[in-house]
């Protein structure tokens, strides 16, 4: 649910570096989503956490160009989803108002939109099946390929930033500090390459250049950066599997 009311003037940031912030006040009157569309698109975004400070004391300026309110970028977002992804997405039916509605879970009506509903009310549901799989099992990366095409379908391939988050979220829950990724180097043709047969576009390495060897595969850190290393075969990590 975002706010709705309108405001006079509008307050984002825009960052030149690291080390140095401005502070901008349009003089657009625009709603909250509209105003944060203005600052993404010609900025960086509305105004939010450490940067605010920067205007806290602004006062003078704010009540010079405004009635004394601006908008930043918080926004009330209470609603959470069932598997923890935090898509701010939402589609209510055209009537709803979350300020005087007490109901918990959310059900969709018959034109796709959204209606609340109490959890303990019985209904129809929806499942969707995770297609990455975290084995807490530690195994060479052969023994890895092999597990995943038994069981599932292959080890997993990363081809964009999007499975790139999707999988290194579930990298966190791993024993061991890497995890084997479907990621192979073939020294008879000399390059990387997906085990599933794609394409190596998308690359996420923690170095720029990878030393290209024989008997070494791809591997994804468990913390940090979640950037993806080399490995030997021989060595034993958790793996990811695909079930499609």
């Amino acid at each position: 649910f975002l706010f709705t009311m309108y405001f006079h003037y509008l307050i984002f940031v825009s960052f030149t570096d690291k080390k140095s912030s401005h502070v901008i006040y349009a003089k657009d009157e625009r709603n909250w989503t509209d105003a944060q569309n203005f600052c993404r698109k010609n900025h960086t975004d509305l105004i939010s956490g450490p940067e605010k400070a920067e205007c806290d004391g602004d006062a003078a300026d704010i009540n010079l160009f405004s009635n004394g309110f601006v908008y930043i970028g918080l926004f009330r977002d209470a609603w959470q989803w069932s598997d923890g992804s935090r898509s701010s997405f939402r589609f209510w039916n055209l009537n709803y108002d979350d300020e005087k509605n007490v109901s918990s879970c959310v059900m969709l009506n018959e034109e796709g939109r959204w209606n609340s509903e109490k959890c303990t009310e019985t209904q129809h549901f929806v499942c969707h099946d995770d297609h990455v799989i975290l084995i807490n099992k530690s195994r060479t990366w052969e023994e890895a390929l092999y597990y995943c095409r038994h069981h599932y379908h292959d080890l997993v391939t990363i081809t964009n930033l999007e499975e790139q988050k999707w999988v290194q979220k579930k990298a966190s829950k791993a024993s061991t500090p890497y995890v084997w990724t479907g990621l192979r180097y073939t020294c008879t043709l000399g390059f990387w390459f997906w085990v599933s047969d794609e394409v190596v576009h998308y690359k996420n390495w923690a170095s720029p250049e990878q030393v290209n060897e024989c008997d070494m595969s791809g591997a994804m850190e468990t913390g940090g950066e979640h950037k993806w290393v080399k490995k030997h075969d021989e060595e034993k990590f958790n793996f990811f599997c695909s079930t499609s």
